[in-house]
């Protein structure tokens, strides 16, 4: 799935009640606890597996780094991880079908733990649901099923069976990966006509569906394409027809929306905007719609979308964004980039604008005879802000002066002391119920008095 995971490529997870040394609790609930509330979910990719420390590990190192991640996932506002179990026609649970994934374990003795039952006792036990994330067609990086052979099909829904039989998972989740390369038939996937691609893979996601339901009707079942929609298409993902027909295919569609509105694309004003509202514009069934969210590109200097550079809110005004136009949520491209130190601001702002809370103001300050002039970045949404004032950097820092309207950007404080230093932090806030809802302090800025 995705670009980065041909090269270094998830799934993720949300705080929904938090009780210490709660005890396991089962699926059921663990979604009645998360029950109308939106996805806030994490993608964890096979290539996030050694960064995690799940690789090659004992059982108990094994459950130590998971619960870290779990933990980690819960305190950034999650609530759903998306677990990689098949990535390359293999399997990360104890399978008689297929072989264990090397990229999880390649000692030549048998791991001695089944990792996915692990995986769904941990999320579970942490408020987080954990939804199996498969691969259906890709064996190597070149070559996949043959998504015209009815053997390909069984084999899929083969893997589908022994998780949603054998495991408590709450859902199935497939990724982007069609079409592409070579089929295991020897044809190149070039050569199908792109009709025939998408009858192929809506037979099978077709198939899918009606399997996981007939299994276990709680348990969901969705997609994630890719962002561009005639790609979709080209590749035999049949979105169109998915968002659009009377039959069902999927219960959720998460199309990965990699972008920021600063992309150099020549062809689109605002990239991520103008696409998200083409793919609001193709669901005519109102099937449920996920947005992918691309956390390994915060941070990121690229001049293909040097937005990500520019500014540390993208993911936050990308789910604003989302939820504008209807959306029920979000899932984070990939785990390891909740802990990632270039993506540590995109990631707080990604989880103040979860609960609602304003972002952090930017703060700078001009000196002025025995006056100091503090002023702030406009933060969107906000009612006032608060300044706060102290005579020591590391000192306490007391509320002096309450703005009282969102548009105001600049406080002079006067009648100062003639050369001193003071510092000043500024906190955005805005009214919900009757009630403040605070940002984080800024930072400090400091002038000396004239």
């Amino acid at each position: 799935m995705k670009k980065r995971i041909l090269t270094v490529m998830i799934a993720c997870v949300f705080v929904l009640v938090s009780v210490m040394g709660m005890a396991a609790v089962s699926r059921d609930e663990v979604s009645a606890l998360s029950g109308g509330e939106e996805m806030w979910g994490v993608w964890l990719a096979y290539v996030d597996y050694k960064a995690l420390g799940l690789y090659n590990k004992s059982e108990s190192a094994f459950r130590a780094n998971a619960d870290k991640f779990m933990k980690k996932a819960k305190s950034s506002k999650l609530n759903a991880v998306f677990f990689q179990v098949r990535s390359h026609d293999n399997a990360v649970w104890k399978s008689s079908t297929f072989p264990f994934s090397k990229y999880l374990w390649d000692k030549k003795s048998s791991i001695p733990y089944d990792p996915l039952k692990i995986m769904v006792e941990l999320a579970h036990k942490n408020g987080l649901e954990l939804h199996a994330w498969m691969n259906p067609y890709r064996l190597t990086a070149k070559k996949i099923l043959d998504p015209a052979s009815d053997a390909s099909n069984q084999r899929i829904l083969k893997a589908v069976e022994e998780v949603v039989n054998g495991y408590g998972v709450d859902g199935i989740h497939f990724d982007d990966y069609f079409y592409q390369g070579k089929l295991s038939s020897g044809k190149k996937a070039s050569s199908v006509p792109k009709s025939e691609r998408r009858a192929n893979v809506s037979r099978m996601v077709r198939l899918v569906y009606e399997k996981v339901k007939q299994l276990n009707s709680n348990v969901r079942f969705g997609i994630s394409p890719q962002g561009n929609v005639e790609n979709c298409m080209d590749m035999g993902a049949d979105v169109k027809a998915w968002l659009s027909s009377g039959v069902k295919y999927v219960d959720y569609i998460a199309p990965q929306l990699y972008w920021t509105d600063n992309h150099s694309a020549k062809w689109r004003r605002k990239m991520y905007t103008d696409t998200l509202k083409e793919w609001r514009s193709l669901n005519k069934n109102n099937t449920d719609m996920y947005i992918g969210l691309a956390g390994y590109m915060a941070g990121v200097k690229t001049k293909q979308d040097p937005g990500w550079k520019k500014r540390s809110t993208n993911l936050a005004l990308h789910l604003r964004a989302l939820r504008s136009k209807g959306c029920q949520g979000f899932l984070f491209f990939s785990a390891q980039d909740l802990s990632r130190s270039g993506a540590k601001k995109e990631v707080a702002n990604l989880k103040a604008e979860i609960q609602g809370i304003p972002f952090t103001p930017s703060v700078s300050s001009k000196a002025g005879k025995r006056k100091i002039t503090v002023r702030w970045g406009k933060v969107s949404g906000a009612s006032g802000y608060v300044v706060y004032r102290s005579t020591k950097k590391t000192g306490k820092y007391k509320g002096i002066k309450t703005i009282k309207k969102g548009s105001t950007v600049k406080y002079t404080n006067k009648k100062l002391k003639k050369k001193k230093a003071y510092y000043y932090k500024v906190r955005a806030y805005k009214v919900k119920d009757g009630k403040r809802i605070y940002s984080s302090y800024s930072s400090y800025t400091m002038k000396r008095t004239k």
